[in-house]
């Protein structure tokens, strides 16, 4: 099954993205970070959901929290690590009323990061102890899986990004958790989860530590539940329409994984979104 994320349409106002992709013929629809909150997010979702028959998956920084902050479960800042369990214990209480069976999450971060630095140039100089931040994370994690569990929700656990500039910045030293095979594993170790492999965010991430792409996807290949998907230039998280001549669509025209679902996360209009599903559809064919 084909996902659109909310994310790949910029508007302030989650029942207006839903709408937008709804009138466009999208039905699976990924909620997503992006958007604001107000108080009738939840009314709005059911009503919409009912009036189009969607199929709803929750990711990450949904839905929007009163006051912003950066999700980390592997924060070793006290209150930033309790928000974002209590982040995440509220959006399982709102899937279970609007009837939604899957959540899926980012692996954490090892460095303290504000609002205006996502998806941009880190530049915090607080720096977590690594066996702390781990323990933490996998507490969180294990505690909201359980949640997940005990309302008979889906779970699944996203691959961060690593910009060759962020890589830089921090003296190559890689403070996000998750970005390639061999961290990927490190957490397969300490945790049982599956794994939503970000396309886009491993091609960054291998150029940055100078691996191989299609290498770290065939050796991830047989973990994966789920895939997220968008174009880049392997440099930047770009979220772009895919193209036909992409190297993340021949990956996943290669790989042997039938079922999975996957998500579209590119921003642009509704006419690229629709094309980017298509040019999906086509390789999942050769599956």
């Amino acid at each position: 099954m084909i996902y659109v994320s909310s994310s790949c349409v910029k508007k302030h106002n989650i029942a207006g993205v839903i709408q937008h992709l709804a009138e466009s013929g999208i039905r699976n629809i990924e909620l997503s970070g992006g958007t604001d909150y107000y108080d009738s997010i939840e009314h709005d979702l059911t009503v919409l959901k009912q009036k189009y028959h969607l199929q709803y998956a929750c990711h990450a920084y949904f839905p929007p929290p009163k006051i912003p902050f950066v999700v980390n479960l592997a924060s070793c800042n006290d209150w930033i690590y309790q928000q974002s369990i209590n982040h995440y214990i509220h959006c399982i209480e709102m899937l279970k009323r609007i009837d939604c069976k899957i959540l899926s999450i980012h692996a954490g971060f090892l460095i303290e990061i504000g609002t205006d630095e996502i998806g941009k140039k880190l530049s915090s100089k607080i720096i977590y102890d690594e066996d702390k931040a781990y323990d933490r994370f996998c507490s969180a994690y294990e505690q909201i899986a359980g949640l997940c569990i005990e309302n008979d929700i889906a779970f699944f656990l996203e691959n961060n990004v690593l910009s060759a500039e962020n890589y830089a910045e921090f003296d190559c030293h890689n403070y996000l958790m998750m970005t390639d095979y061999a961290s990927i594993m490190k957490m397969k170790k300490q945790l049982e989860f599956n794994l939503l492999l970000d396309l886009g965010h491993l091609r960054v991430s291998s150029n940055t530590l100078k691996l191989s792409f299609v290498k770290e996807c065939k050796e991830l290949e047989k973990y994966i539940i789920w895939l997220h998907i968008s174009e880049n230039n392997g440099i930047v998280d770009e979220h772009k329409p895919l193209r036909d001549d992409s190297e993340i669509l021949n990956v996943l025209g290669k790989m042997n994984c039938p079922d999975i679902n996957i998500t579209l996360e590119t921003v642009g209009s509704i006419e690229e979104i629709l094309s980017s599903i298509t040019m999906i559809e086509k390789r999942k064919s050769c599956f």
